[in-house]
């Protein structure tokens, strides 16, 4: 993320922020007080006389979007129409999809800062926005998405990029509980003494498999914050890749596979045959998370620990990822799960398709990503 030095003692701007709780009033102040000048108003009443009385000095103004009598979004609206060079940012601990929408549409906002602020990211924010040029026409661009225009579909693009960013406050309170939580385990598993015997050596045991269990979990949820973290990216990608699909370069599947195996210590084959390597046209983070989720889908629908056989086939028409598996089960569904249709989707962004068929005299199945030949 993108900080600017500031000198001690400069401001370099006025920032306006509007918010009803007044807490959140003195902490932003007090943050980002130290580098720009803060204004800030209870409502969005008090904000209006502000900007009447001074909206030409005001850079930037900050609003909160769940207020008693009106919506940040509907106040940056207004902000918008009257002092329409100002930058606008939302904030709340809320990423509503359909006031974003609004958000992004209505008022142009420049950025969403989600609640409970993280300081440094929100001064990073405020910095960055105190240095954009002060053009109507250029601020209606997202730090985090794609130019909008006007456009309905590049909004909807930009507000994917915008939620991406927006979920990484959460992760993060979610990793530093984890932490706690392997911290307070380790403290508290102790072995129990050779000595103890009877009920008192039960109950130490059945602490410390509790205690066992705590860790593990711990473990389990840096792991899924992870995976979110890994989601969270690909959709950024996404967004912009969408927005600028000339800027998109070619990759080699053959390699994003060996990354995919290399980087997902539970995903493995037995055999794989990139022989018919081909290159195709789309972000490669999304063909990762596409790979890596149809191979964790692959290793659930098989009777068997690992992925028999992945194959690479370049066709005259369309390209494929071939991952053949024995199946004990019914035929796989591609409608049975979120895994599925999130995949479908992505891969349907970019022309692409996932297929299964299934083999029932051999007991064989397989899942095929179909990719167009990459121009």
């Amino acid at each position: 993320m993108l900080k600017t030095e500031v000198a001690p003692g400069k401001k370099i701007g006025t920032i306006l922020f509007v918010d009803d709780e007044l807490l959140s009033l003195k902490y932003f102040k007090s943050t980002v007080g130290k580098y720009a000048n803060v204004k800030t108003a209870s409502s969005p009443a008090a904000a209006m006389e502000i900007l009447q009385a001074d909206g030409d000095d005001i850079s930037v103004v900050v609003s909160d979007e769940r207020m008693p009598r009106e919506s940040g979004v509907s106040f940056l609206s207004d902000v918008r129409k009257s002092w329409p060079s100002t930058v606008r940012v939302l904030t709340s601990a809320y990423a509503d999809i359909d006031n974003l929408q609004h958000a992004i549409n209505d008022a142009a906002i420049y950025r969403f800062v989600p609640k409970p602020w993280d300081l440094d990211e929100l001064s990073a924010a405020m910095q960055d926005a105190l240095h954009v040029e002060r053009s109507a026409d250029e601020l209606t661009e997202p730090i985090l998405g794609p130019a909008l225009g006007g456009d309905a579909e590049d909004a909807n693009l930009a507000l994917l990029a915008i939620l991406a960013n927006g979920i990484e406050a959460p992760l993060k309170s979610l990793s530093t509980e984890a932490r706690k939580l392997t911290q307070l385990s380790a403290q508290s598993l102790i072995d129990p003494p050779e000595t103890q015997a009877g009920p008192s050596q039960l109950a130490s045991w059945s602490s410390g498999l509790r205690q066992s269990k705590l860790a593990a979990a711990a473990s389990q949820i840096q792991k899924e914050v992870e995976q979110c973290r890994s989601l969270m990216k690909s959709i950024g990608n996404l967004a912009r890749g969408l927005a600028s699909p000339a800027n998109i370069r070619t990759s080699s599947m053959a390699d994003t596979l060996r990354d995919v195996i290399e980087q997902n210590g539970d995903i493995a084959s037995d055999a794989i045959d990139i022989s018919g390597d081909f290159t195709y046209r789309m972000p490669r983070e999304i063909m990762k998370f596409v790979l890596a989720h149809v191979l964790r889908g692959a290793h659930d629908a098989s009777r068997l620990k690992r992925v028999p056989r992945i194959e690479l086939f370049a066709g005259t028409a369309h390209n494929e990822v071939r991952i053949r598996l024995e199946a004990d089960r019914a035929p796989i569904s591609l409608d049975a799960s979120q895994r599925w249709r999130t995949v479908r989707s992505a891969l349907w962004a970019f022309g692409g398709e996932l297929l299964a068929s299934t083999d029932q005299d051999l007991g064989k199945s397989t899942l095929i990503v179909c990719l167009p030949k990459a121009a």
